[in-house]
């Protein structure tokens, strides 16, 4: 008998306590749904700023940049990037400053969403002194995987964050 009652009671409460785990699912998920629309949106409009935290060159560790950081910045399809760079170089310049730094036009700038893994890939090239080839894959929440693929340097890879470009006060 007491076997009996337990049962009963197990499946009384049971079903309770999983719906109130699918309500919690349910918005956890439509958060993450609201972020990746808002990361989507930010991409379209072309006006942002990745800030690289981590560096992975081709060869050795990864590198913490929290005081070496670097960015690549995107207005009005004009990119500009001043980012450290770890690794071996081809043919550059005696005496330059020996990151990854370049300002110009973004060409063949194209946007691939995947609402399914709430991910999107963003990528251009621009033409400065060197040929500076970037693809960017952004998650829901901002976090970038940021590749740049040059004529003159091995190719590294950042990872950070994507954000809105704040104004600058005159």
């Amino acid at each position: 008998m007491r076997r009996i009652l337990i049962i009963i009671l197990s499946l009384t409460f049971l079903p309770g306590l999983n719906v109130s785990d699918f309500a919690g699912e349910q918005e956890e998920k439509e958060k993450r749904q609201k972020q990746y629309e808002e990361i989507l949106a930010l991409v379209k409009s072309g006006q942002f700023i990745f800030e690289a935290t981590r560096a992975f060159p081709q060869s050795g560790p990864s590198i913490d940049l929290t005081t070496n950081y670097g960015y690549l910045k995107v207005t009005d399809s004009v990119a500009t990037a001043d980012l450290p760079y770890f690794g071996r170089a081809y043919n550059v310049a005696y005496g330059g400053k020996g990151g990854i730094n370049f300002s110009g036009k973004a060409n063949e700038i194209k946007i691939s969403e995947s609402p399914e893994k709430m991910r999107i890939q963003y990528s251009f090239e621009v033409k400065d002194r060197d040929v500076f080839k970037i693809m960017m894959e952004i998650g829901y929440d901002g976090d970038t995987s940021l590749s740049v693929i040059s004529n003159d340097r091995a190719s590294i890879r950042y990872s950070g964050k994507i954000s809105a470009v704040e104004e600058e006060d005159p």
